[in-house]
């Protein structure tokens, strides 16, 4: 007959409570949760990151102008964007990895070049030209997707930066 209780304190050891089970899902479910709010940024995040990287490229062809003694352009639409080297029969598109041409995470209503834009010649769209010069004018490219507004801008001295007003 001893044997009997040790079978009961071992059995109320075994499994968790009700309580210990909520508390474990109300954790899982705020972690779950902030997991997924910060896996899907909005429009205006999704919207700042491509001008943050157009900033990127922009700082990067502005040194590869320079290092490679020719002018490197830019055009964009709403479709996405390329890159152009100058040679000596014209504009030809770059086809290497970082100046591949790019489509936009979340494509703008609206790509605007508001300073430093030159026209392409050919009647298409402005191409900002980034040249041999350490300093150059300043450059401005505008993203706009319905009410929402990233400007892309160069101080003239190989740094861009993105920013929503």
């Amino acid at each position: 007959m001893k044997p009997a209780p040790r079978r009961r304190a071992a059995c109320r050891l075994r499994g968790f409570t009700l309580l210990e089970l909520l508390v474990v899902m109300v954790i899982a479910g705020i972690v779950i949760s902030l997991v997924a709010v910060n896996a899907s940024p909005n429009e205006r995040g999704r919207l700042l990151d491509d001008g943050q990287r157009i900033a990127r490229l922009f700082e990067l062809a502005q040194e590869e102008a320079q290092l490679g003694a020719r002018p490197i352009a830019w055009e964009g639409s709403t479709g996405g964007w390329r890159f152009l080297e100058s040679t000596p029969n014209g504009w030809i598109p770059m086809r290497t990895d970082v100046f591949a041409p790019g489509q936009w995470r979340l494509p703008p209503d609206q790509v605007i070049v508001a300073e430093g834009g030159r026209n392409s010649g050919t009647g298409g769209q402005p191409r900002l030209i980034f040249g041999r010069e350490l300093i150059d004018s300043p450059q401005r490219v505008i993203l706009v997707r319905g009410e929402i507004r990233v400007d892309v801008a160069g101080d003239g001295g190989g740094r861009y930066f993105a920013s929503t007003p």
